[in-house]
């Protein structure tokens, strides 16, 4: 019987691939991964910036339980102690009132507020920088003007409080005015624009009655300026910041009460651009500072007084 024998089998050969290619697809791969991880980035800042609104409201909330009980504001805690040392987040009290030395390192008390250091530390781990007008924070009763009238003209008693009022209060010179009791009270709060014409129409102008009842500080996610649980300030180096604008906000930093453009409290709209360094060298790429990045809160007296309805009231 004859035989008969089968073609072989074809062979394929399997290509593998080449250098070209495979650069291709490592740089396609490395593309997919930056845009992801600056997608995910993007969202983690962005629930950050969410979370230290909310934070703010809560510390705000937690301020007015505090004057609604106390008549007062509380003086800041030392923001050099860890969160371990003794009196950490208890407030800085000296005869009765918080002086200027003792904001100097000032951070939200929250022991003293019943929070926890959670918080009032950040999303992005640094503590609240706090200060609030000493006389404000004074057992002297300075955060009540429920004996303010609205229809009154009359200064403050000695002291700078509301006068007892006297029948009848309305449009009487016997009983002392809110625009009276605020006067020469709180915090200055600019956003840096404008110059001298804006520095004068400030947000919250204490020669004019406007002033901040306190001001707290997140400093955001350079955290420059801030103080961690370990007591331990951030740089305040000025090389990436403008210190035109968050300088003043910094922690480690003196109070001062009699305002002026350059040590008023700044509040710049977020991500705004400043302006190219002044000091860039001739020939040089110009250096750009640094976005803000702080966030603030900086109700006016009144503000706080009606959220712990101790506002001024009718006799």
């Amino acid at each position: 019987m004859p035989s008969f024998d089968l073609p072989p089998a074809p062979r394929h050969r399997t290509r593998g691939f080449t250098l070209i290619e495979m650069a291709i697809v490592v740089v396609i791969i490395g593309l997919a991964a930056t845009m992801l991880i600056g997608l995910t980035s993007g969202m983690l800042d962005a629930n950050r910036r969410k979370a230290v609104r909310v934070q703010l409201d809560t510390v705000d909330t937690a301020l007015a339980n505090f004057v609604a009980i106390h008549k007062r504001l509380p003086c800041p805690a030392d923001g050099r102690l860890a969160v371990s040392a003794v009196n950490a987040g208890t407030e800085l009290v000296t005869a009765g009132a918080c002086s200027l030395a003792n904001q100097t390192h000032g951070v939200l008390p929250w022991v003293t507020l019943g929070l926890s250091e959670n918080d009032v530390t950040d999303p992005w781990n640094g503590r609240m920088t706090y200060r609030v007008d000493p006389a404000l924070a004074s057992t002297a009763g300075l955060m009540n003007m429920s004996n303010c009238d609205p229809a009154a003209t009359g200064v403050t008693a000695p002291g700078g409080a509301c006068s007892v009022p006297a029948a009848s209060c309305t449009g009487s010179a016997s009983c002392t005015s809110p625009t009276n009791f605020l006067a020469g009270k709180g915090l200055d709060v600019w956003n840096g624009r404008n110059a001298a014409a804006g520095f004068a129409q400030r947000q919250n102008n204490r020669p004019n009655g406007s002033g901040a009842a306190y001001v707290v500080i997140s400093h955001g996610t350079s955290r420059t300026g801030s103080y961690g649980n370990n007591g331990t300030l951030v740089s305040t180096a000025v090389s990436s910041i403008n210190p035109d604008d968050e300088l003043p906000n910094m922690a480690d930093q003196p109070l001062v009460l009699n305002a002026t453009q350059l040590n008023v409290y700044r509040d710049a709209p977020l991500a705004e651009l400043k302006q190219v360094r002044p000091t860039t060298p001739p020939g040089q790429a110009p250096y750009y500072l640094a976005y803000f990045d702080d966030y603030l809160s900086h109700p006016t007296i009144m503000t706080v007084l009606n959220r712990a309805n101790l506002g001024p009231r009718a006799h």
